[in-house]
C-alpha cells in the first residue's frame, strides 16, 4: 500500500509531539487495550498491568518507540517479526486492537494535529510487517 508523503508528513510531525510523552502515552494505550479486550492480558502474564506501574510504562515507552523507529522506516519493524509471530504468538486481530487504541490516545491527546487516516493506514501496515512470516 505505502503511505503517501501528506501521510508520512502527518506522521513524523506528530511523532515529534509524541516522541517526549511515549512511555507515558504507550502505557494509556496499552491500559485502554487491557479494559476494551481482556482477553488480550494474556500475553503480559508477568506484568503489572496496574494502570501507571513501571511494566505499562516501559513496555508502552517500547512499542511507542517502535513506532517512532518504523514512521523513518517501516522495514524496521522486521526484527520484531519472528518475536511477535512466533514466539508471543501475537495475532494480526490483536496488533490491530491495540492500533485503535492508540489512535485514541493520539487523538485524545493530540486533537489538532492527529490526522487519523494516515495513522490507521500507518498502524495497519506496521500489523501487516509484525504478523508476517
Amino acid at each position: 500500500m505505502g503511505l503517501s508523503a501528506s501521510e508520512k508528513a502527518a506522521i513524523t510531525s506528530l511523532w515529534e509531539k509524541i516522541a517526549p510523552q511515549s512511555k507515558k502515552l504507550g502505557a494509556e494505550a496499552m491500559v485502554r487495550l487491557f479494559q476494551s479486550h481482556p482477553d488480550t492480558k494474556s500475553f503480559f502474564g508477568r506484568y503489572d498491568l496496574t494502570p501507571g506501574s513501571q511494566d505499562l510504562l516501559t513496555h508502552g515507552g517500547k512499542i511507542f518507540n517502535a513506532l517512532g523507529e518504523a514512521s523513518k522506516n517501516l522495514d524496521s519493524l522486521s526484527k520484531y517479526q519472528d518475536l511477535h509471530t512466533n514466539k508471543l504468538k501475537v495475532t494480526a486481530e490483536h496488533i490491530k486492537l491495540l492500533g485503535v487504541c492508540i489512535q485514541e490516545v493520539l487523538a485524545e491527546q493530540f486533537p489538532g494535529d492527529f490526522v487519523q487516516p494516515a495513522w490507521e493506514k500507518f498502524l495497519n501496515e506496521t500489523s501487516i510487517i509484525l504478523t508476517s512470516s
